[in-house]
């Protein structure tokens, strides 16, 4: 086990330290539950997400024409990509340039 400082407003020490007294526990084995429970919520949730990803490319892949290549779709892939960085490139030349 690791030890680690935390910062709580008074009102989380306040319940904290009731609940650690109302179930006979420590207010660390109640926070160290607290981060168990939120870790595994969030590894859960992450696999929706990753469900919810695939489900978003299969709809996309539903929508694109059957004559357009793998290839048509990477070169416009590649040009909008590099579009994108032009216009941030001239946006930060812009900004360099206003502060000189």
């Amino acid at each position: 086990m690791h030890r680690t400082n935390i910062f709580l407003d008074s009102e989380q020490v306040r319940a904290l330290k009731h609940l650690a007294a109302e179930e006979r526990r420590s207010v660390a084995e109640l926070v160290r539950r607290a981060v168990d429970e939120y870790l595994a919520r969030r590894f859960r949730d992450g696999t929706d997400w990753g469900e919810r990803f695939d489900q978003l490319v299969a709809r996309i892949q539903q929508r694109i024409p059957v004559e357009v290549t793998p290839e048509e779709i990477e070169a416009d892939i590649t040009a909008a990509r590099e579009e994108v960085r032009q216009a941030h490139r001239a946006a930060g030349a812009a900004a360099d340039a206003r502060g000189r």
